[in-house]
């Protein structure tokens, strides 16, 4: 049955906060790249926004964040709870009796409805917007609810499972950081006592550090090639593969600014003003979905030099605690923080005369990272199933 988007949802549906109240609120920021969960909200005062309950669709008007795939389902909030958020959201609420909330989402991320989306958009470079009557006029095929729910739970199964493996890699992330973290414990770092056989090196010892690409905006265009840029790095945590953009090859880029599986990457510059980001340090743990990743200026990588220390151990290290500390004493800027170039070369490790000693924490090191890209590389078949799916449904 062919019908139109506006016959079957409500768009910005009215709900009721009371200013001064203090509610949750659902940034921007919270919504990740072509990912269904909603990452995480804050409690603040409601002034103003657009207002959502569970069940909704939250998608982003605005460029570039349409483009970007910000869209979610929203699904962390209590029963009949009221949250709010960015103007630069519309709200779709499914008239359920007509279409199902899931299905809804789901056909709100496939390519034909996006396509009309971003086309309609109007406004100045930088600024423009879907346009409310291209939702609302939006014409498709309406299957039965019967078959809408059978299709919203096999692709929600994909989802589903994506979110396990999610949450599994971030257990992952923390037990490592916790193990780093107790690593260096062991030492008393405030009178610089080690052990006998042990010997204190500045990073440039035993590992490479290199600049990332300087790249320009027309060069993000479809292709084999990743882009990692600062905004990969999460704020909750983490390294975001799924919100890589594409670059075209460019014979600019030398082969030092190229990231391969299990490279240590570490953000450069923060855009925050408040250094959350800044000094974090996450290895690259799957490139499957590209040939090859280049990262821009706004990160440095950490290769091992040979035979000096082992990629699982240099890892280990990097993501420890005390790494986010120092660099922080190297924060300098006034409109964008950076990290002086002088932070990791200054940055030393007590290491062991002989590597054998840590042979058995680097394979714990191996093991924990080998799991997380696995885990990694299974979500990114599931988005690309997933994809097939929104392709043949919608």
């Amino acid at each position: 049955m062919k019908v139109k988007l506006g016959k079957v949802i409500q768009l910005n549906p009215r709900e009721q906060i009371s200013k001064g109240k203090v509610a949750k609120k659902i940034a921007m920021d919270n919504l990740e790249p072509y990912t269904r969960e909603v990452s995480g909200y804050d409690l603040d005062i409601y002034k103003g926004g657009t207002k959502f309950r569970n069940k909704d669709t939250l998608l982003a008007r605005i460029t570039p964040c349409l483009e970007n795939g910000k869209t979610a389902y929203v699904n962390i909030l209590d029963d009949n709870e009221v949250a709010f958020g960015s103007t630069e959201y519309f709200v779709l609420r499914a008239k359920k009796e007509l279409i199902d909330p899931l299905y809804l989402y789901y056909l709100s991320i496939s390519r034909k409805f996006r396509t009309v989306a971003i086309k309609s958009m109007t406004g100045t470079s930088g600024r423009q917007r879907v346009q409310k009557d291209s939702i609302l006029n939006y014409e498709f095929d309406l299957p039965q609810m019967e078959e809408q729910k059978r299709i919203a739970k096999m692709i929600g199964c994909l989802d589903d499972k994506k979110v396990l493996n999610d949450k599994i890699n971030d257990n992952l992330t923390n037990q490592l950081h916790t193990i780093s973290d107790n690593y260096f414990s062991y030492f008393n770092f405030n009178d610089g006592s080690i052990p006998q056989n042990w010997t204190y090196k500045n990073l440039t010892d035993i590992a490479e550090i290199t600049s990332g690409y300087s790249y320009k905006g027309k060069e993000l265009v479809d292709s084999d090639l990743g882009m990692a840029t600062i905004k990969n790095f999460a704020r909750t945590g983490g390294f975001q593969i799924n919100g890589y953009k594409s670059i075209i090859p460019s014979k600019n880029v030398k082969q030092s600014q190229y990231a391969s599986l299990f490279d240590m990457l570490i953000a450069h510059t923060d855009l925050t003003q408040n250094a959350d980001i800044i000094g974090n340090a996450e290895p690259v743990l799957t490139t499957s979905r590209f040939k090859k990743i280049i990262y821009s200026m706004d990160i440095v990588k950490v290769i091992p030099k040979q035979n000096k220390i082992s990629k699982w151990l240099l890892d280990l290290i990097l993501m420890s605690t005390r790494v986010k500390a120092h660099c922080l004493g190297y924060v300098n800027g006034t409109t964008v923080l950076h990290l002086s170039k002088k932070a990791l070369k200054e940055f030393e490790i007590p290491l062991p005369n002989d590597p054998e000693e840590l042979s058995g924490i680097t394979r714990i090191a191996r093991n924990y990272l080998l799991m997380m890209s696995e885990n990694m590389q299974e979500n990114e078949k599931l988005i690309e199933l997933k994809d097939q799916l929104l392709n043949k449904y919608f």
